[in-house]
């Protein structure tokens, strides 16, 4: 009886071991997009738009028309928010965007989970009041770039869930207009990224246990923009 039942257990294992890996499988990045927004998420009625955009990942950008609060308020006129899977980890907050040039129409207001309907938000400890975004104190007018909080001295602004399982963000403008592409959360990635987007299937739900995105180009290549 005592084989048969070390014959089961090697088994049992064995199948524990195949599976548990996959499902078990580290969320380490998240990409949101228009796409994403679009197909698994929401928008307010008003003051946002989702625009054909060829400078973009999928031909398809956010774009803020009105709405803008400083500083952020509960009931935001202007908005999309997603929910989406995470670790119970730190993640870096990037956004791939475009500006015109004009520091007074640059960045936006992070609120994730119990932050959504208060006046509470994510960024840099520092200096709350900037939000994020703020391309045009660092980076080149009417082009598609990364950027975290770019305001001197640039701050890489992060996130961090206390629990692993699904997460909201609802973003609202601070500043109009501008236009974004993607927006990425990740484990990794705690320097400036290349210009490129990252690599992503914005078919996938990201709410969805089978939820995988495709980073094809290597992480030392995204690492840092030297």
């Amino acid at each position: 009886m005592r084989t048969q039942s070390l014959r089961w257990s090697a088994v049992l294992l064995l199948f524990v071991g195949m599976t548990i890996p996959n499902a078990m499988a580290a969320i380490t990045d998240i990409v949101i997009s228009a796409e994403t927004i679009r197909d698994f998420g929401e928008m307010s009625e008003q003051n946002i738009e989702i625009v054909e955009d060829d400078e973009t990942s999928n031909g398809l950008a956010l774009h803020w028309t009105g709405g803008a609060n400083n500083p952020p308020i509960a009931e935001p006129t202007a908005w999309f928010k997603v929910e989406f899977l995470a670790d119970a980890a730190e993640y870096f907050i990037w956004i791939r965007a475009k500006h015109n040039g004009d520091t007074g129409t640059d960045a936006v207001w992070a609120q994730f989970d119990d932050q959504i309907g208060t006046l509470e938000h994510t960024a840099d400890p520092a200096a709350p009041g900037r939000g994020l975004g703020n391309w045009a104190d660092h980076l080149e007018a009417n082009v598609y770039d990364w950027g975290s909080q770019e305001v001197p001295p640039e701050t890489v602004v992060s996130v961090k869930f206390k629990d692993a399982g699904v997460h909201a963000l609802l973003m609202q403008p601070r500043q109009v207009p501008h236009h974004i592409d993607q927006i990425w959360l990740s484990q990794d990635q705690d320097e400036r990224p290349e210009s490129d987007p990252v690599d992503w299937d914005a078919t996938k739900d990201p709410l969805s246990v089978d939820y995988r995105g495709k980073l094809t180009t290597t992480w030392g290549q995204l690492k840092s923009r030297q």
